[in-house]
Parts: C-alpha cells; structure tokens; sequence
C-alpha cells in the first residue's frame, strides 16, 4: 500500500495537469486526510509538483487547537512550504450554528488567500468515505433530487477551482498510508461524538454498507458522476427555454403553460436557481408557484420565497423580484402564513414554525431560539416577512421600542435591516424580531390554556461541500 496509494494518486492527478508553475492552495487542518494530501502533492515527481500554499484555520474549538498551529507551523518551515493561518477567536464564536460559522470562515479565508497567490486550485482532502457520508445524509434528510449531489467541483473565486483529489480513495487506506509512511497527524476529538449525524454514518452505517457490498463506496461515487451528468445536460436544455420565454420584466407566462408539465417544474427551478441561488426555493414553495401560475382565476399574486424576495404573477408575466423593489412600486410587503406543527423556510435566515406544544419533541423545546405562548396571549395564525423597520416591539415596562432600533442596538449590518423577518400574529402584533428580541405579550402566560410553541433555527446542517 505504501507505493499503492502515491502510484494511484499520481494518475489520478494527472487530470489536472500540474506543472511547477501552477499554485494549489491545500486546506490543512493537521488531521490524517489534509497530511496525507500534503505528503501526496509533495512526493509528486519534480515536472508535475505544483508551488504549494498552506492554509491552517485554528478554530479554537479544541485544547489542542494551539497545539496543532504551532506543528504545521513547524512542518511547513521544515518543507519550505509557504503557510497562511486564519485564527478564529473565541470572542467571535456565535452562540449557535457553529459549525455553519466555521465553515464560512474557513472559505472565506481560504478564497483570500487563493486571491493573493493567484493559485488556480483550492485542494481539499475529502475522499471517498466523506461523499457516502454526505449522500446518505441528504438522503435521509430529504428534498430534491438536485441537494443528492454529494461533494463536487466548485468554483471558490473567480480564478480558483475547489478540487477534491481523494475523492476516489477510502478512508482506510489513507489511514494505512499515513501508518506506513510515518505521517503524523492530530485525532479531532469531535469525530467520537455521537450525538453529530456525520460521525454516526461514519461509524455506524457506512461500515455495514462496505460490509453488505465491497464496492459500496465506487458506487457511490459512480451515482454521484452520473448525477451530476444528468443535470448538467438537463440545466443546459432548461436555460436554453428559459431564454424562449423570457420578456422585458420577467418571463411569459403563456409561454410557460405551453411547456410540458415536467419542463415546466424544471424551467421554474432554473429561474430560481438564477435569481435566488442554489436551493433557496423549497419544495412547497415550488408547488405553490406551479399552481398559481395555472390558477386561472388568479390572474395577480404574491408569494413570498424569502424574507426579501417575492414570486409575483402579473396577468401575462411572473419572475422573482426583491420585496424592496415591489414595495417602490406601490406594493404593501407580503407576509407568509405559517402552517401549525410545520416548518416554514424563510431563505438564508434559517426555518420558523409553530407548534402545538403536545406533539413537539423535547430537543425542539429545549432549543435556544424558542417562544413558548398560552392561546389567551395572541391571535393564531402566525404570519413571517419582511417587516418594515417602524413597526414597534412591547417592552416589559409597557413601552415600546421600534425595529429600527432594536437592530441598530443589535448591530444588525444596515444592508440587512430591511429584510429582517418579523412574526406576527392574526392582529398584525408584532410577536418576535426572530433571533434578536422577542415582543412582551400585554396578556400573562396561562398555562390552563392551550398552550404553542414558536422555534427558530438557523441552517447549520453540518456539510463538507
């Protein structure tokens, strides 16, 4: 294996067509799959061994975080490799999602430095076990057929490529080429918890998976290759109709109606990935669109996508637009009605929802962002959208203070402010600015009452891609 895995890595490698002149940019976290990676790119014979940077994040989640900084340190002036360091203070950890933050700071820090080197790939060490892991969980987590697509090619900047050359090597034999070669690496501490889904497939189900079928993994990958094939050809067909039907202020919706039912969902998922981005429009919504634009009888209407923008058919067209741009023209702002005991998707500010607090679970309630109210307190339904910044939270004193300055005193960034969503009740009473202040109910909790819940929850799915 110890020659095995450098030989097979090295035809691998070949498809990105290395030269000493080329930058790479590899992400190093200091355990066994990013060393491996590293030893692998600088054992390269000398015409295809690329200029190597490496990038070290140090989270300082973990004891050892300090620890590790100072041995990559050490590495890269041992090889004379150029090294960049991002360190996260725990000042600026936030209270949830922190997995969804370190990510975020991961690749933010990673594009800078792919920029200042002008390095034409970002290297990650993901292989073949991390994408069945990712699949399954998308698997079980649902959705479209689109989010099955594992960990893939990636633009990071506009010049640099996010690549994953051991994506088609399993975990045990990059662990056996560590062993042999005496590659050292640090053991993340969190790959035991349990209580995290990845860690759970990688210890549970992928190992039973391998043992029902040995090439469990090859077909994985297999499916995803063929995946993203499939929609590469079918996003092709789609933005080609896209263009047929598109008009000065949005698209025809006459046009539309003539597609065939199945080119019709795939074109509208086109135009939301266009106008929104990769999975912004959620598997309801899309229904919802779908029968609005066949609704005869409702030849104007909105439908509110997320906490800033706005589905609107308009008799002859339809598009997405900003709630800001709607509401210039003459446009009151539209809130969603939430639907009990479900989630409701508000875009990038997470999910919300109301329950009745007999058929809720207990990790649910025991969540951070929840608010637990008595039937007297409020008017059900609820309703979420982009409120507008004059609208007024009640305060325990029985005063008041407007949204406006509820952010300002939150240090929500102004380009932000606008688009808050706020959760109303059936008497337009303002009930939360979600995530930052809840309003005081004028009526006490009864707990004789029927009793609800309200939950907020950020996207902090714990991802690779």
């Amino acid at each position: 294996m110890k020659s095995q895995l450098q030989d097979e890595f090295n035809l691998a490698i070949r498809d990105y067509q290395l030269t000493p002149k080329t930058v790479v940019v590899v992400a190093v976290s200091t355990g066994v799959d990013s060393m491996v990676l590293l030893t692998l790119l600088e054992n390269l014979p000398l015409a295809k061994r690329p200029k190597i940077v490496i990038a070290h994040v140090n989270h300082k989640l973990r004891n050892q975080s300090s620890e590790e900084q100072a041995f990559i340190e050490a590495y890269a002036k041992a090889h004379q490799l150029k090294l960049e360091i991002e360190v996260w203070p725990v000042s600026k950890h936030p209270k949830t999602g922190i997995e969804n933050a370190a990510r975020k700071i991961r690749y933010t820090f990673f594009a800078k430095v792919a920029d200042k080197y002008q390095a034409q790939f970002l290297f990650t060490a993901h292989h073949a076990d991390d994408q069945a892991e990712t699949f399954l969980m998308k698997l079980v987590r649902g959705g479209s057929l689109q989010q099955l697509q594992g960990i893939g090619v990636r633009q990071l900047t506009k010049h640099t490529q996010i690549q994953r050359p051991l994506l088609n090597f399993a975990k045990t034999d990059i662990r056996e080429f560590a062993t042999d070669n005496h590659v050292k690496w640090y053991e993340d501490e969190t790959n035991t918890d349990q209580s995290l889904t990845r860690n759970r497939m990688r210890t549970e189900i992928v190992p039973k998976l391998k043992q029902e079928n040995s090439k469990f993994l090859a077909h994985v990958q297999s499916y995803e290759t063929q995946l993203q094939r499939l929609f590469r050809a079918t996003s092709q067909h789609a933005d080609e109709l896209v263009k047929q039907i598109m008009s000065k202020d949005g698209y025809q919706t006459e046009a539309f109606l003539k597609l065939s039912p199945e080119w019709q969902d795939l074109v509208l998922q086109e135009i939301a990935l266009q106008k929104l981005g990769a999975g912004k429009l959620t598997d309801s919504q899309r229904i919802e669109i779908l029968h609005l634009l066949h609704n005869q009888q409702k030849p104007t209407a909105q439908i509110q996508v997320s906490s800033q923008m706005l589905f609107s058919k308009n008799y002859a067209q339809f598009g997405f637009f900003p709630a800001s741009e709607l509401r210039e023209k003459g446009q009151a702002p539209v809130y969603s009605m939430l639907k009990l005991n479900q989630w409701h998707d508000i875009g990038e500010y997470g999910t919300v929802g109301w329950f009745d607090a007999n058929k809720i679970s207990q990790d649910l309630v025991n969540a951070d962002q929840v608010m637990k109210l008595s039937k007297n307190q409020i008017k059900t339904p609820f309703f979420v959208g982009a409120g507008s910044v004059d609208i007024k939270l009640r305060l325990k004193n029985g005063g008041h203070k407007s949204i406006r300055r509820v952010l300002m005193d939150a240090k929500v960034p102004v380009s932000k402010r606008k688009g808050w969503p706020v959760l109303k009740d059936a008497n337009q009473q303002a009930v939360w600015l979600l995530g930052i202040r809840k309003s005081w109910l004028e009526e006490p909790f009864d707990s004789q009452q029927q009793q609800y819940f309200i939950i907020w929850k950020t996207n902090n799915l714990e991802e690779l891609n």
